[in-house]
This record gives C-alpha cells, structure tokens and sequence, in this order.
C-alpha cells in the first residue's frame, strides 16, 4: 500500500511504477474490502480488479458526488441477461479472494497505461484476459444507492404543478420531441452495466415487435415493448416503456416521509374509497397480499397534484407506486387494492406526460365501462378510413382469418376512445375465436390506428399459444375464480364457451358510424400541447373526475430530459387483472353513466353488472 494505490499483486505494483493523479485501489482478484476505506479518504478514487477472465476498471468515484463503484455493482448484479454463475462464484471467498492465474504482467501494464487516459472518468471497462480486448460499459447513477444516493423529502411543494406552454413541432402532435435511439440506447442500454438490456427485435412477427428489459432491480421479468412501422421505432418505444415501468413500480425521486392514517390527513388526501375498492367479500384475503381499508388504517402516503382541488394532495404510497412490496430493503404497506402501471406515462415534458396518462386511464375506462355495463356501442366504418395505414393494418390483420371490427367506446368527456376486436371467421377450435385490445388519442384516427398496432402482436401471440391453453381457457370460462393474471384474461375469452358474452357489441342491428361522428365530435386545434392538455382536464373534471398526478420523476429519467407520471382519476374504472381483485365497489359512475349515454334505461344495479372477467389482455 502506498499514498497512492491501495492493494497488491501485479495490478497494484505496475500502476505504483507510474501512478495516476488519483488514488487507485487494485487487487489481482475479486476482492473489494478496500473500498469502503479509500472513499474515507474523501478524494477521487479508482477501483480495479479482477473477475477471471477480465479486469473491470473504474469508474472514477468522487464522494459526495453522484455515481459510485457501488452503483456498478448494483447494475451489474442487475443485468437481465448476467452468467448466472459469475454471482455465484463471486460469494465464494476462495475463488473471490484468489488471483486471476490468467493476469499476466502485459495485461497489468495495458491497465495502468489506460489509467493515464482518464478513459474512466464516467464508466466501466472490461479488459479481456482472453485477447485483451476493452469494452467500455457507461452507466447511471443508482438514486437508491446507498453510497451515493442522496432523494429529496416528498413535499407538497415538490407536488404543485403549473403547466407550461409547450408549442407543438406540428399540428395534431401531442409530443413535443422524437425520442432518438441513440440517445437513449448511449445513456439507458447496457448488457452489463445498463437500466435496460439491448432491445430484443422479434423477427419472427408479422409486424415490427421489440421487448427492452428492465434491470432486475428488485423483480424478474419487468420489460416495455415497441410496436411500430420499422424496429428502430420500436426499439426506441420499448426502451422508453421500459423507464415508465421503472418510474412506476416505486419512489426512484423522491423520499416518503408522510404516514398516517386517512381518519388524521382526510383534509389533504385522497379518499382511497373513491378509487375502487374489493367488495367486503373478498376479505380476509386469501393470498395475504392486501389488507381491508379502513379509515384508522396507518400506511405511507405521497404527495400528488389534485387538478380539481388546485392544489397538492396526499395519495397512498402503494396506489401511486404499484410495485413498493418489491422495493429492496424497504419496509411496504400491504396494498389495500391490487394497483397496475395504469396511468403511468412518460413524456418529454410534465405536460406531455400527463396528457399521456390521461388518454391511458381514459381508454381503459371506456373499456371497462362498456364492458361491464355491456353498452351497445357504435361501431366504426373502417372501409372509410381517413388513414390509409389503417386500411393496410387491417388487411394484413385479416389475412390471418381474423374479421376486424373497432367501436367507439367514447364516454360523455369526449376524450376519443377505441375497442378493437379480431373476430375469427373460420370456426377452428383450435383457433382463439377473439382477442381484442383498446386505444385512445385526441385524434381517432390515431386512436384506431394505436390500438390495431397493439392488436395485431396479440393475435399471433394467442394464436401461438392458444392450442396448448384451450383446456385451461374452457375452465376458466366456466369458474371466472380461475382467472388469476394478467394473460388469462385474454385465454378465457378467446374460448367458444365465452362468445356469447361480446354479444352486445356483435350483434343486434347495424350500429355503424362515420368517421365524422367519431369521439363524440373532433378536437380542437391547438398549437399548444399545454392548451391540450388544459382541455382534457377540463373535461373529465366536468364529467364529475378529478385528475390527480403523482410526478414519478427520477433523475434516471432527467438524464435524458424525460418526465414520468402517474395519472389517478378517482371515479374512474381501474384497470385489474385477476377477476377476484376487480375493483367496481364505490364507483357510482359505472351505474350512472351508461343510462346517461341512452345504452340503459335505468341506472345499473348489481344484477345488471357482467359478471364474467373483462378480456383485456
């Protein structure tokens, strides 16, 4: 050990010969120990070592600042698609403490000559023991690091919102910039050190499809998927999916502080009755999962902005975050509902977020809404569509035997929303007999034409597995307790058994309508997202919800000057999946809304409520 490298071994002594002007701390193995005392010293420091076949250099860590060697190592412990077996042996102190036998004294030269180049000022390098080839592996700070990791505390004034103005780059847009692939492939995409891994293109599908993972930070299996005209556009909306997901499953931005009860913030908080709870039935719970609201219930609460109150509110923790039982070494609430990612949208500013996140929690209820009210919706002239893509969707979509039908599901806030549904026309068993999805945007021809790019993925997946599931799906037909998550409720209503319930919406007498009656009458023409935005406010505040937004920012998401956001409409019809956790009790508008539409001719009761699990996929 000397003033400037800690450790020993060939590593330490070749840079000893000729020392950076930074301390470094290197070791022949994959020991670490030396860590924690070199950022005592509180100057920059360099970690390297060795992991078998290669050496890892870097990053340059500097305390007190953002971004560490522990933020690395979190990440790479992270890596989706990681050899499973380097953790492993990393945990045996006999091969973690033993020197690499392939470190050679060149390779230990190359290493202190790629110190002088300040190559690692802000990432990682492998140096291969193999062939001594370098890759370098960039990185973000981890804001949960417990090294460097510095949140603010959740304020109401952290909270408040002001819309800004934000000119369109074009008429009709509702984004105000392009996300660039390089851009977020060079700061988020890594195999080894990255938030996301590289994007997988599926090649096999009948439209561009791609799936970007998410770091196993906590979970398995968290991904955002890109659909789109060509797969650079798909890789690009898949990755960005993948950070809503992030900011979505717990606090990356903020520091929970609030806990208490309803009964003691009832005058800053969100009533969690007005967001759809599980009828007294369903608990006890059987799985253990949640717990029974109850007014003297004590749990962790975050600030949002109540649009309809002007000002900040309080909302659970575990409703503005749907994933807080998987945050590492926190200490959650058990949920007092089952709460997915609805509403959560990312956007390339506040505004554009939530206005993203409006047109999501509006889609899924006019979905369920139609659903469970079983409300005879118009149906929509596809020959006549404004946007030949549609046309050319829809074709292909029906070369695979599948008849496509859209409906206008719009409810009385005029915000355009869009059932698609593929009708199979050949009678095959074997065959799911519908699948369907749903879409919205200010324009409807955007809307139908988001919702058939969501469609047609889907059906190549039921076809795929639908064959190999029907047993499974007639049983869950039958007993809807059967139907647990999210895919089943597709599987189930694909079955024969299941296609007299999609009878208000097939049959009866032609119901079809222009283009021009669509979405309740056109939009209008803002030159402004921020007037946009202001206008869907207005109307679901007019329909009788409020719009309530929990800013889920992390600085993750600000490295690329990106917003992310969770939209709460309390009224409104959440999506779930699990036909035991659907959440209709307390929500008046599923009674009162479809008798004011003219679909019903009385407010709903519970026996004129569907019954069976919605077919959302």
């Amino acid at each position: 050990m000397s003033e400037t490298v800690i450790g020993d071994g060939l590593l330490a002594d070749a840079v000893a010969r000729r020392p950076p002007s930074l301390l470094v701390v290197a070791h022949d193995a994959w020991d670490t120990g030396d860590w924690a005392a070199a950022h005592d010293r509180g100057e920059p420091w360099l970690p390297v070592w060795t992991e078998l076949d290669r050496v890892v250099i870097g990053p340059v860590v500097r305390p007190g600042e953002p971004g560490c060697a522990w933020c690395v190592q979190t990440w790479r412990a992270a890596a989706p698609r990681r050899d499973q077996w380097t953790a492993e042996l990393r945990k045996d102190e006999r091969i973690a403490q033993r020197p690499s036998p392939w470190l050679s004294s060149f390779a230990a030269e190359t290493v202190r000559e790629l110190l002088h180049t300040g190559a690692a000022s802000d990432c990682c390098w492998y140096l291969g023991l193999r062939d001594l080839s370098l890759a370098r592996h960039p990185f973000l700070p981890d804001p949960l690091c417990r090294v460097c990791g510095a949140l603010p505390e959740d304020t109401a004034a952290l909270a408040a919102i002001t819309p800004r103005s934000r000119p369109k780059p074009r008429p009709g847009a509702t984004r105000v910039r392009d996300l660039s692939e390089s851009e977020l492939t060079g700061l988020y995409v890594d195999a080894e050190t990255g938030v996301v891994a590289p994007p997988n293109g599926m090649r096999d599908a009948r439209f561009p499809l791609a799936e970007a993972v998410l770091a196993e930070y906590g979970y398995r299996g968290e991904a955002g998927w890109g659909r789109g005209r060509d797969y650079s556009s798909c890789r690009v909306t898949a990755v960005a999916e993948a950070l809503e997901r992030l900011g979505g499953q717990w606090p990356w931005g903020k520091r929970t502080t609030v806990r208490g009860s309803y009964a003691e913030l009832a005058d800053d908080a969100l009533d969690p009755r007005s967001l759809g709870l599980f009828p007294p039935e369903r608990h006890p719970d059987p799985d253990g999962v949640y717990q029974p609201f109850t007014e003297d219930a004590v749990v962790s609460w975050v600030w949002g902005y109540s649009f309809g109150r002007a000002r900040p509110v309080l909302v659970p923790e575990s409703h503005a975050y749907y994933r807080t039982t998987w945050q590492p070494g926190a200490e959650a609430d058990k949920p007092f509902t089952f709460e997915i990612s609805n509403g959560c949208a990312l956007g390339g500013c506040l505004e554009e977020a939530i206005l993203h996140g409006i047109l999501e929690v509006v889609e899924r209820d006019a979905f369920l809404m139609t659903w469970y009210a079983r409300m005879p919706v118009p149906e929509v002239d596809l020959a006549r569509a404004p946007d030949p893509r549609i046309g050319l969707v829809v074709e292909r979509l029906e070369r695979t035997g599948y008849r496509v039908r859209v409906f206008d599901t719009t409810l009385s806030e005029a915000i355009p929303a869009f059932w698609v549904l593929a009708q199979d026309t050949g009678g095959d068993a074997a065959r799911p007999r519908v699948v369907c999805t749903s879409g919205s945007a200010l324009d409807p021809a955007a809307a139908v034409l988001s919702a058939l790019g969501e469609l047609a993925p889907i059906v190549e997946q039921e076809l795929r597995r639908y064959p190999a599931e029907a047993e499974r799906a007639r049983r869950m037909a039958a007993d809807p307790e059967l139907v647990r998550v999210m895919t089943d409720h597709a599987l189930c209503s694909a079955t024969p058994e299941a296609f007299d319930r999609f009878s208000f919406l097939l049959s009866g007498p032609d119901r079809t309508i222009g283009w021009d009656r669509l979405g309740r009458g056109p939009w209008p023409h803002h030159a402004d997202l921020r007037d946009d935005l202001t206008e869907a406010v207005g109307r679901m505040l007019a329909g009788g919800m409020d719009v309530v937004v929990v800013d889920q920012t992390s600085p993750l998401h600000r490295a690329a000057g990106l917003h992310c956001v969770k939209v709460i409409a309390p009224g409104a019809l959440p999506m779930t999946f699990g036909h035991r956790n659907r959440r209709i009790t307390g929500l008046p508008r599923l009674r009162e809304v479809p008798y004011r539409l003219g679909h019903a001719p009385h407010p709903l009761t519970d026996a004129d409520i569907n019954p069976h699990p919605h077919p959302f996929p």
